[in-house]
């Protein structure tokens, strides 16, 4: 596979450039790479500008009448769906073809063939496929990216780099929000195209990770490309080649199946909470308010705009983003779990009862900053704590033997759970209003506040084999 333009015709000894220039290659790479990150984030919240255009008969409508709640539902969950297929194409494929050749193929041309279908299409069956394909792509990137960004950097920058998936996300699903209520629907999807487009033309120029070169037998390759990305000599990077490469030799003789999984006691016991996070995770309703929210502040009947409403949810869930990795260390895994399950609880109950109160026609006009509030507060507590920390623990339970494919199981369980919970948001609501189902969401974090206090062990500051060892018990 090739990586950068004239990496083969480099010198065993590369000059090291100014320390004005330092990690400007890494740095080049990780933008290029993040842009299908970006891409997939605006997918997160594009149902949120979309669906309320579709709803009624007007000149941004494609299909020329206003859609079902069934289509909606349709709309928004296959996305979803097609997520719940994307880690596995990325598990079979990551391995075989490399992680480059596997973003390129089935996140940047997926996501591109998604929304340029969606500017040209006037039938809902095609929105129903390129949506489907769409979340093909995201799933994908869910997985390939993180593996990609933390094989490119160095020890003591990775969870800086890492960190960046989850930056790009969100500022991709702000996007969304600030554009998409204020240009044609056209426009939009327009300008949704631009990214994974970029991401296209960008990263053909960018490498293959050491460690997929090293998997191949390209040392010599390997090597070089190191020196590249560390703005070093080859000699200058000696010891970290041979750490990397011990460690992929290593993995290479250690994989394993899915039956270790069942078989290993300390695998059962991990793979048991990481279902139990992912599934408060998605049972909390994380995306039914992210692909609703326009939808859910107007039917408020609050003072503050909906599309206004959007942007403030967006902006805070970047600035969250980006207070995360303080947190995470400080407080420890539980910790935080336990103030994100009590913070999810004690929002949502209060929106609950607001929707309950103007269902039942009693005026809450004197209490139309509730909703807004309620919402920001949920997802400040959701994103520092069952948002983020049941990555990362996914990431800390499992053995490099088998951690492939145990997050390739648990990721695309997550997007299943996403679509169960999209596909039946709008009828839930039609059955027992929003009350109730905010209240269901509620029910979810009150259970989650025990999960964590009795399933859940502090992870942080502990060895990889320390965690084990509290696993084997």
């Amino acid at each position: 596979m090739e990586s950068c333009p004239k990496m083969n015709h480099e010198a065993e000894a590369d000059v090291q450039t100014p320390k004005t220039n330092r990690r400007k290659y890494l740095t080049m790479v990780v933008i290029a790479s993040n842009l299908s990150t970006f891409a997939s984030g605006i997918l997160l919240s594009w149902t949120s500008p979309v669906l309320p255009r579709l709803n009624t008969i007007n000149d941004n409508n494609p299909f020329g009448r206003a859609v079902t709640p069934s289509e909606q539902s349709l709309i928004s969950s296959l996305l979803p769906l097609g997520a719940s297929f994307g880690p596995i194409f990325a598990g079979l494929l990551t391995d075989r073809i490399g992680r480059k050749k596997t973003l390129l193929y089935f996140t940047g041309i997926t996501l591109l063939a998604s929304f340029t279908t969606l500017i040209f299409t006037t039938s809902i069956e095609v929105y129903y496929v390129a949506r489907f394909i769409a979340g093909i792509g995201a799933g994908n990137c869910f997985v390939v990216i993180p593996i990609y960004l933390a094989e490119i950097s160095e020890a003591g920058i990775r969870g800086t780099v890492t960190s960046l998936f989850t930056t790009s996300l969100v500022t991709g699903s702000l996007f969304s929000y600030v554009m998409g209520p204020f240009v044609s629907l056209t426009t939009f999807n327009v300008m949704c195209a631009i990214f994974p487009a970029l991401f296209i033309l960008t990263f053909p120029f960018c490498p293959e990770t050491p460690h997929y070169l090293i998997s191949k037998n390209s040392i010599r390759k390997a090597h070089l490309l190191l020196s590249k990305l560390r703005n070093k000599t080859t000699e200058n990077v000696e010891v970290e080649f041979k750490l990397i490469k011990d460690n992929v030799e290593s993995d290479m003789k250690n994989k394993a199946s899915v039956s270790v999984i069942v078989t290993s006691s300390r695998y059962r016991k991990a793979f048991f909470i990481c279902l139990g996070l992912f599934t408060i995770q998605q049972f909390s309703g994380i995306c039914a308010v992210l692909f609703y929210t326009a939808d859910i502040f107007k039917a408020s009947g609050s003072f503050i705009n909906p599309n206004l409403s959007a942007i403030i949810i967006g902006t805070v869930q970047l600035i969250a983003s980006l207070l995360t990795p303080i947190f995470v260390d400080k407080l420890g895994r539980k910790v935080l779990l336990l103030i994100s399950a009590s913070g999810m609880f004690l929002s949502e109950l209060p929106l609950g009862l607001y929707y309950y109160l103007k269902e039942n026609h009693h005026d809450v006009s004197f209490i139309g900053w509730l909703p807004i509030s309620c919402l920001i507060s949920y997802i400040i507590t959701y994103i520092w704590g069952f948002g983020a920390v049941s990555w990362i623990m996914m990431g800390e339970l499992f053995s490099a033997e088998v951690k492939a494919i145990a997050s390739t199981m648990l990721t695309s369980y997550c997007w299943f759970l996403s679509f169960i919970v999209t596909s039946l948001f709008l009828n839930l609501l039609n059955l027992i209003g929003t009350a109730g189902v905010l209240w269901l969401f509620t029910a979810c974090c009150f259970l989650a506040i025990f999960f964590t206090i009795f399933c859940i062990f502090e992870t942080a500051g502990k060895t990889f084999q320390e965690i084990q060892d509290m696993l084997s018990k």
